[in-house]
C-alpha cells in the first residue's frame, strides 16, 4: 500500500481521536485527493473555524495540493489565550485565537494551519509551539478588506489578515507562492536594509544588517503603532527575536487589564512585535529560534519586492523546525495514540 496514504490515514485516526479537543469537524474523504495527485504532494490543511475565512480562497488552493482535512477551534471572542485548550507542551492555557489550528499542526494533523491575526492571532500560537508562522493583509486581500474592523480589548481597531503555520518554512513558502501573485524569494540581497536587535547566525556576505535598539518592543500598542510605521519604511526587513511566549507569564490583555498584578503577568507574555504586526498593516514571518516558544519575528511593509527580500532573508536563518525532533512521536505518532493494549495479538 501507499505510504504516504497510509501517513495521510493515520492523519484522520488523530484528529477522530482529537486528543487535545482542537478539532471540530473532520473531512475524512480527502484521502481521495491520492487518486489524482500523481506525483504531487498532497498537503493536509487545517482551517480556524471562522466566517472570517472564504471557502473559495481555501478550495482554490487545491491548485497546490492544499485539500481542507479539518475545521479548528478557536479561542472565544478571539481572546489572546485558550482557557479551554491546553498548549500540549507545557499543560497551560494554549495560546490564541488560531489555537486549535496551532495544535492540529504540532499533532501532525495537518501539515499547514490557516487563521486569522488581528493583534497576534497567527503569528503568538505558532512562535507557543515552535512552529513557522506567516501573515499578510495582501493574503485574500478583497475578502479581508470585506470585513468589518473590530476592536481590540485595549481599544485599538484593527482588520484581520490571513495567515498560516506549519512546521516546515518550505510549505510556508509554498502557501505564499500560491497566494501572492509575484511573490519570488530574493536571494541575492545585496543593498538590502536589515534592522535587529538580536543577530542571527547567517551569512551575511554581499549584504549587511544593522543591529538597532528594539527594547521597546514591550511597550503598549498604542505606543508601538506610534513607531511602526517609521520603523518599517526605514527598513526592508526588521527583524526581532521575541519570546518565550506565554511561558513565564500569560499575555493576554482581558486577563492584564484588572492591575499592576495581572499586568506584569501579561508583560511576561512575551509578545512584543508580534501583538501589532497585522494591526500595523506589515506581513510578518515567525520563525522558531532553538529555545522553547521563541522566534525571530521577521516584518516588513507589505510590498511584494519586500516581502520577497523577507523570505530570501528567511533562507538564510537557520531552520529550526521540530518535524524530527526527537519527542515528536510524542505528538504526531499516531501508535502513541492507539497503543497496543493488554491481550491484543501481535
Amino acid at each position: 500500500m501507499n505510504k504516504a496514504v497510509i501517513r495521510a490515514a493515520k492523519k484522520t485516526f488523530i484528529a477522530f481521536k482529537n486528543p487535545y479537543g482542537s478539532v471540530e469537524k473532520v473531512y475524512p474523504h480527502i484521502i481521495e485527493a491520492y487518486d489524482n495527485s500523481g506525483k504531487n504532494p498532497v498537503y493536509y490543511v487545517g482551517v480556524k473555524n471562522t466566517s472570517l475565512i472564504s471557502p473559495g480562497f481555501i478550495h482554490g488552493l487545491r491548485a497546490g495540493g492544499f485539500y481542507l482535512h479539518t475545521l479548528d477551534k478557536a479561542s472565544i471572542s478571539g481572546r489572546a489565550v485558550d482557557i479551554f485548550l491546553q498548549n500540549p507542551y507545557t499543560g497551560r492555557p494554549m495560546t490564541g485565537s488560531s489555537s486549535g489550528t496551532a495544535i492540529n499542526v504540532l499533532l501532525g494533523i495537518n501539515d499547514i494551519g490557516i487563521g486569522t491575526d488581528g493583534g497576534g492571532s497567527v503569528l503568538a500560537p505558532a512562535i507557543s509551539v515552535n512552529l513557522f508562522g506567516f501573515i499578510s493583509p495582501l493574503l485574500d486581500a478583497q475578502k479581508m478588506k470585506n470585513n468589518k474592523t473590530r476592536v481590540a480589548t485595549d481599544g485599538v481597531q484593527f482588520r484581520p489578515s490571513l495567515g498560516c503555520m506549519s512546521k516546515k518554512i518550505e510549505i510556508v513558502e509554498l502557501f505564499a507562492r500560491m497566494s501572492l501573485q509575484g511573490f519570488e524569494p530574493k536571494t541575492n540581497l545585496r543593498g538590502a536594509r536589515i534592522f535587529c536587535d538580536v543577530l542571527p547566525e547567517i551569512d551575511t556576505k554581499g549584504f549587511g544588517i544593522k543591529k538597532i535598539d528594539l527594547s521597546f518592543k514591550d511597550a503598549s500598542r498604542e505606543e508601538l503603532l506610534k513607531k511602526m510605521p517609521g520603523l518599517l519604511a526605514s527598513a526592508d526587513v526588521i527583524v526581532s527575536r521575541e519570546g518565550p511566549v506565554d511561558f513565564e507569564g500569560m499575555g493576554d490583555t482581558v486577563l492584564g487589564h484588572f492591575d499592576s498584578a495581572t499586568a506584569a503577568l501579561q508583560k511576561r507574555g512575551n509578545k512584543g512585535f508580534v501583538r501589532v504586526a497585522n494591526m500595523a498593516g506589515a506581513t510578518a514571518l515567525v520563525m522558531p529560534a532553538g529555545d522553547f516558544a521563541c522566534a525571530f519575528v521577521l516584518m516588513c511593509e507589505s510590498t511584494l519586492p519586500k516581502i520577497n527580500k523577507m523570505f530570501g532573508l528567511a533562507r538564510k536563518m537557520p531552520a529550526f523546525a521540530q518535524a524530527d525532533s526527537a519527542f515528536d512521536k510524542y505528538f504526531s505518532s499516531a501508535e502513541e495514540y492507539f497503543p497496543g493494549n493488554f491481550g491484543d495479538i501481535e
